[in-house]
Parts: C-alpha cells; structure tokens; sequence
C-alpha cells in the first residue's frame, strides 16, 4: 500500500510541475528605438516617434490600424511594449529644424523595428539635419 501512496504523490507532484512550467502566458514585445544626429555622434533628446505598418499591395499604400506615438528621452531613447508579435515601420522627426522645399527629407529618419515575443528589439534612427 506504501507503494501505491508513493506512486499517487510522485504522479501529483509531477503533474504540478508539468502544468506549472508549460503554462506561460504570452510574453509582451518590447522595442527601445534611439534617435541619432545624420553623423550618428549625438542622442536627440525630444524628438517625436511615430511608429506605423505601411503595406504596400497591388501597387498602392496603406497604412495598418497599429500606430504609436512618443517623445525621446533626454538619453534619445523612446520605450514601447506591446502586446502582439509585428514589424513596424519607424518616423523619427526633430523639432525646430530647417526643413525646406529643396530638402524635404532633412529634419526626419526612418527604419524598421522587428517586435518579438519576450524579446527586447532595439533600433537606431539617424535624421537627417
């Protein structure tokens, strides 16, 4: 009968463990995007981050329904956490800069950020000043 109550405690015991360790719920998906000068030397504090998913099908744009906005830190870093796995297009925009009609790209940067389940992605956007 000891025999049996071993078996019995052994089976619970395992059991417990097996349902304690495979039942991880989904991990949330972190990006850290830093915003650089054109040369890549200086963080840019206050910069405004524009995350987006930008489709291109048939030969025409579109934009998804997931968009993210935020400001950089004073180290040039802005933080986000999401909750599904995506790829996101990344808009970096610096205030208070010399943006003309002959250089309508100067003032801005753009990438790509991979978001992962469980897994902090990092990228680095250089704008153009």
């Amino acid at each position: 009968m000891k025999k049996f109550y071993s078996f019995i405690f052994i089976a619970f015991i395992g059991v417990i463990v097996f349902q304690w360790s495979s039942c991880k719920g989904p991990q949330p998906c972190n990006g850290v995007i830093t915003v650089y000068d054109s040369a890549g030397v200086h963080p840019q504090a206050n910069a405004t981050v524009h995350l987006y998913a930008q489709i291109n099908y048939n030969g025409l744009t579109y934009q998804g329904d997931l968009t993210a906005n935020g400001t950089t830190n004073s180290s040039g870093q802005f933080s986000i956490t999401i909750k599904d796995p995506c790829i996101l297009d990344v808009r970096a925009t610096i205030a208070n800069c010399d943006s003309t009609a002959l250089h309508p790209h100067y003032c801005m940067g753009h990438a790509i950020l991979t978001f992962a389940e469980g897994q902090t992605n990092s990228v680095n956007v250089y704008v153009n000043q």
